[in-house]
């Protein structure tokens, strides 16, 4: 048993390796152009006028989005090798199915990716139109509802199995 998690914690450790560093450093990066742009330089070129706003706003998303789909490769590797080492422990450790378990905790990861990917362009869409904004989190709440409904058979087997179990 320990072997196993062991091995799974040594995958986990060379997807780090592999993709970590570039990965890590694309997501920094776009938080610091996130950071300068959306708490100086927006509001800063808002105060000149409209059309300076929405042109500096327009750079920033760009850059920003440009660093963010240049990590998304690396990340969903790091997140899906997370999930198979969660997924891997549960399975030992309470007996859960590896597939069911595995598919859970990878789709409650991209649930909480696309909540804090939203929160980081919510300011920025936001300096464009509101309605832009309110699309993008109609998306992303469409997005989430999908991964729950998904999820949701099978947590509702295995809490059915608890509480057969139970008896």
């Amino acid at each position: 048993m320990a072997k196993i998690i062991e091995r799974e914690i040594e995958n986990f450790g060379k997807t780090l390796k592999l993709h970590g560093e570039k990965t890590l450093c694309n997501l920094l990066s776009a938080f610091l152009i996130w950071l300068f742009g959306v708490l100086i330089f927006i509001p800063l070129a808002g105060s000149i006028n409209r059309e300076t706003e929405i042109l500096c706003n327009l750079i920033f998303f760009s850059v920003f989005t440009f660093l963010v789909v240049q990590s998304l490769p690396g990340l969903k590797e790091i997140v899906d090798s997370f999930s198979v080492l969660i997924a891997k422990r549960c399975e030992l450790k309470k007996g859960l199915n590896f597939e069911k378990s595995m598919v859970v905790f990878r789709r409650f990861s991209y649930i909480i990716l696309i909540i804090v990917f939203y929160l980081f362009y919510a300011p920025l869409l936001m300096r464009f139109h509101s309605l832009i904004n309110g699309v993008t989190l109609l998306l992303a709440l469409i997005w989430i509802f999908y991964l729950i409904i998904s999820i949701l058979p099978i947590l509702f087997t295995e809490v059915l199995k608890w509480f057969s179990y139970e008896k």
